[in-house]
């Protein structure tokens, strides 16, 4: 007996379980998802660099007529600058590419002021050391480009000197000397275009005693063209009506199972309420609280039957409440309350 027991209370639902969870894994097994990746089909990456060594006048101070890079240099010393910009381009495969360099100069100069200025340049002169020149390659993986030139300091210190000298505003000048490319171009294999844009800037402080000159670099680390596969999701139409149908069978035979199992453990007492309360359900009302019944007079009716005939009479409803182990039937007429108790083991 006790091994029913514990086959319909612990056994039967864990295999209703496992069926429910076999249903779940074959209906989401319909469901097949693709992740999106990207795939690429060109990259390549553009090196914008330069050096430069100072030259100086002929003087009795210094033995050596050049310096080096990233040193401090006397002004009233210096009479030019060798320059040299280089850049390198290199692509993944081979391309047909375009491109265009050119070097600028502007000399800045920029108010001295206390408060912090967001632009606070008041003159601005522009100069063109390289023009502007293009170039065509065909089916090529890349190229180097190199550039050398002289800055003449002394002259354009000389320039913002006598700027000074005339207009007499506090200022801070500098050169700057800005190497460009830019390169467009389609790889051979048609997946796409290229688009870069390059520089490499060399700043170079005017009107000073002694100066340092300051490089910057503006490009871009290795660039891609790429194709985007979107992540897709398609649906096995027929596992699913399987699934779904098995899983209606299944619900419906544990529900079954649960009914038939609540009423296996119902006691004499409650199958009888329950058959009354089915039977004339049309009838009774069923209420959870009490109403206060201390004020009214209590008519005990020996049968149910009896009340039902009471209540073909008057049309009056009959309450049922539970009452732990009883079950009380009324029907309340004015200040009467007809009460029928139903009680564990009665008959």
């Amino acid at each position: 007996m006790k091994d029913n027991k514990m086959l319909r209370k612990v056994i039967i639902p864990l295999i209703f379980l496992i069926i429910f969870s076999v249903e779940a894994v074959i209906g989401f097994s319909a469901i097949n998802v693709t992740e999106g990746k990207q795939d690429v089909l060109y990259s390549y990456k553009a090196t914008p660099s330069g050096t430069y060594s100072v030259n100086l006048k002929d003087n009795n101070y210094t033995d050596s007529k050049t310096i080096g890079m990233n040193k401090l240099y006397i002004s009233k010393l210096v009479n030019n600058i060798n320059a040299k910009f280089n850049y390198q381009y290199s692509g993944s495969t081979e391309a047909d590419l375009t491109y265009t360099y050119s070097v600028n100069a502007n000399i800045i100069g920029e108010y001295q002021t206390t408060d912090e200025l967001e632009n606070n340049e008041v003159w601005n002169k522009s100069y063109v050391l390289v023009p502007s020149e293009t170039k065509t390659l065909h089916n090529e993986l890349g190229f180097t480009l190199s550039k050398d030139l002289v800055i003449d300091y002394e002259q354009y210190n000389a320039i913002v000197e006598n700027f000074y000298k005339e207009i007499s505003i506090p200022m801070d000048a500098y050169l700057s000397v800005v190497f460009k490319v830019s390169v467009r171009g389609v790889p051979t294999s048609n997946v796409g275009t290229v688009n870069e844009e390059s520089s490499y800037e060399m700043k170079i402080p005017l009107n000073e005693q002694a100066f340092q000159i300051t490089t910057k670099s503006k490009t871009n680390e290795v660039q891609n063209i790429s194709k985007v596969t979107t992540a897709t999701r398609t649906v096995n139409a027929l596992k699913i009506i399987v699934a779904l149908g098995a899983f209606v069978v299944t619900a419906f035979a544990f529900y079954k199972y649960c009914k038939t199992f609540a009423k296996k453990n119902e006691s004499a007492f409650e199958r009888q309420v329950n058959r009354i309360l089915k039977e004339y359900g049309d009838i009774i009302v069923e209420i959870n609280t009490l109403m206060d019944i201390s004020n009214m007079t209590i008519v005990e009716v020996k049968s149910f039957n009896e009340l039902i005939d009471l209540e073909a009479e008057v049309r009056i409803p009959i309450l049922y409440y539970g009452n732990g182990n009883e079950g009380w039937f009324m029907i309340i007429q004015g200040t009467q309350l007809y009460r029928f108790v139903l009680r564990e083991g009665q008959e």
